[in-house]
């Protein structure tokens, strides 16, 4: 990742004191630096700005009138310096190169993010998102103001006993046939929360039923007639409620 650098746009140009080596390591300017980066480093001067000798440098540090320096930044080369020679803030070609590179490296690359957050953020589906977040509930894809419309899946059947089973949940089972039916709900088939829903729609009266093991409460056991319906809670381990058109 690039290390950040400092600007600022009042930074006034200075010059060098006293000539320096190709190898120092802090250079003196002529007079204290005015409009130089204060919240940060480092920041880049040119040495001998605009001239076949200029040296692109990283200002590490500064105190007074020295510049604590690292020689020959973006690609130029370190040299010797005469006093007088012209000091200048700039931004270079080191800035753009950083900046096309965080474009190119994406969300991950750029921010250190790696794992699931990162999956999300290169393909944003509901799933990358429900991997990154601990704490959710429920499952299934993102629903925003206007709701899908959900198909209730629906369960018919025609025989005189019937037992649910786990692919009810949620769905409505409807109850056919000319004889009395009974519905069983069975043990350890549904979850805390889950529901069925049942209906009449032949002559037959329909019995709702436990399977000795089961328990469920309700004011009542039978759909009250023809058409009646009622739904069936989970409330707990083997242990339903059933409201409805009950008799």
């Amino acid at each position: 990742m690039a290390t950040r650098r400092y600007y600022t746009a009042n930074a006034v140009d200075n010059t060098i004191s006293s000539s320096i080596t190709s190898s120092a390591t802090s250079v003196t300017l002529s007079n204290a630096p005015s409009g130089f980066p204060t919240s940060g480093s480092p920041f880049v001067v040119a040495l001998d700005y605009n001239t076949a000798s200029e040296e692109l440098v990283l200002v590490n540090s500064y105190s007074g009138y020295i510049l604590n320096i690292t020689r020959g930044f973006n690609g130029t080369s370190p040299a010797a310096h005469n006093a007088g020679a012209v000091v200048r803030h700039v931004i270079v070609a080191q800035d753009l190169t950083d900046f096309q590179d965080h474009i190119a490296s994406g969300p991950g690359g750029a921010h250190g993010i790696t794992g699931a957050l990162n999956s999300f953020l290169g393909t944003p589906t509901s799933a990358n998102l429900a991997s990154a977040v601990s704490d959710e509930t429920g499952t299934g894809s993102l629903v925003f103001g206007t709701a899908p419309v959900i198909a209730l899946g629906i369960n018919a059947q025609t025989n005189t006993t019937y037992t649910l089973v786990a692919a009810d949940a949620a769905k409505l089972v409807t109850l056919y046939n000319t004889g009395a039916i009974t519905v069983t709900i069975p043990s350890g088939i549904f979850s805390v929360g889950q529901t069925v829903s049942i209906q009449a729609i032949g002559a037959g009266q329909v019995t709702i039923a436990n399977d000795g093991t089961s328990s469920f409460t309700g004011t009542g056991t039978k759909l009250r007639t023809q058409y009646s319906a009622a739904t069936i809670i989970c409330t707990g381990t083997n242990t339903f409620t059933v409201v409805g058109d009950l008799a």
